[in-house]
């Protein structure tokens, strides 16, 4: 099967690349009987074995589709359909993957309806839904579109009218539970480290408000705190990454903010820069979409990075990889990125780093400083900017 790889520094590029990446995940895909795609047999390969790859398929978005990989053959092991542009999670435990997703009457017009989708991990067959507002954002597959709250109870799903808010759905009683309005002007959720049904949102004047909610799905409290960055001189990446007691989230120009929820709200640590004088010298910066992650026992930061950064090159691809040790803010290594847009980590005592190109996952042993690329899954997406593992805790 031949390699596919490729530079996108647009998203418009990005669509235009979507058929060549196509051809690859065809042949794929047409290896293997219909009943071996969706439902109908069982997946012997356990959930944390598995990368998962949420496939927007751009050139024709009705069909989305949550694909799912032998992260230790790179087989392909089936896959969930996710409808409309749809955004989908595996469940606390493996067992279930929940789908955010709508229908219109007429497929692309008629009545819409938003629902979330239980699908069975094991056979990848449908379960249930349950019904929500009609309000899910049109977004692309950002990690903080849909979350589930640390203790697994809730799922969070960003809205846009478009005004923002956040559908709380509980998923243990199989019911929508609220709708949080006071996110307005606030965008992403954030599951809150140390908590076990509070998330956090960035906020338009550069603060994070944070929600408590209560044992139905109720708002019970919540703290606004001070501006955490400017968002005309330094907007931040929208998704942070996640330590047991902080959140680290990166701004367009490669510095680091960290914040640490508390009883009385949010602190700050000061900000530093990925950058030293050379790398400024060159105008490197962050780019992808899913771009940064943290590697929660070792703490390091993984980040793609691009030079010659200008105004709109938010979104380009990976020329590298850049790895920091979190105690020291140093650098400890630097490989190149292989034109990746998103990545994710699986924790564990051989952790591992999960990036996508758009069309292809590369998988990382990261046990080391320096990320050793271990195995290439080819064609695992038609055009994906999302790609997640499970490690037992809710990874995503």
């Amino acid at each position: 099967m031949k390699k596919v790889v490729f530079r996108l520094s647009s998203l418009a590029s990005l669509l235009s690349m979507a058929l060549l990446v196509g051809v690859t995940t065809n042949v794929t895909a047409q290896n293997l009987p219909v009943e071996q795609l969706t439902g109908g047999h069982s997946v012997k390969v356990d959930p944390a074995d598995r990368v998962y790859v949420m496939d927007a398929v751009f050139m024709h978005l009705t069909d989305s589709r949550f694909n799912q990989f032998d992260r230790n053959t790179g087989k392909f092991l089936g896959m969930i359909p996710t409808s409309f542009n749809g955004f989908a999670q595996v469940s606390k435990d493996g067992k279930n993957v929940y789908v955010a997703t709508t229908y219109y009457e007429r497929v692309t017009r008629g009545k819409r309806t938003d629902v979330i989708e239980v699908w069975d991990n094991s056979t990848l067959s449908f379960v249930k839904e349950i019904e929500l507002p009609p309000k899910r954002a049109g977004a692309l597959n950002y990690n903080g579109m849909f979350r589930q709250t640390n203790d697994g109870q809730f799922l969070l799903l960003q809205n846009a009218t478009p005004a923002a808010s956040v559908s709380v759905v509980d998923i243990q009683k199989g019911a929508f539970a609220s709708e949080v309005t006071s996110t307005a002007g606030c965008w992403s959720t954030i599951p809150l480290p140390g908590t076990p049904r509070s998330f956090s949102t960035i906020c338009g004047d550069g603060a994070l408000l944070t929600i408590n909610l209560d044992k139905d799905g109720k708002v019970l409290s919540q703290n606004r705190s001070q501006p955490m960055f400017s968002v005309k001189d330094d907007p931040v990446f929208i998704t942070p990454g996640l330590l047991s007691d902080r959140m680290v989230f990166v701004s367009f120009y490669g510095n680091v903010y960290t914040a640490k929820p508390s009883a009385d709200g949010m602190s700050f640590e000061p900000s530093w820069s990925l950058l030293d004088q050379a790398d400024r010298a060159q105008n490197w910066v962050p780019g992808g979409y899913n771009l940064l992650a943290v590697e929660p026992k070792s703490e390091r930061l993984y980040i793609f990075m691009h030079p010659e950064g200008k105004e709109g090159s938010h979104k380009n691809p990976a020329v590298e990889l850049w790895v920091y040790d979190l105690k020291s803010k140093k650098r400890v290594a630097r490989i190149p990125g292989l034109d990746a847009l998103s990545m994710d980590i699986i924790p564990g005592k051989k952790p591992q780093l999960l990036t996508l190109d758009g069309g292809n996952a590369h998988i990382y042993d990261i046990s080391a400083p320096e990320p050793k690329l271990v195995r290439t899954i080819e064609g695992v997406s038609e055009s994906a900017l999302q790609i997640m593992g499970w490690s037992g805790s809710g990874n995503g």
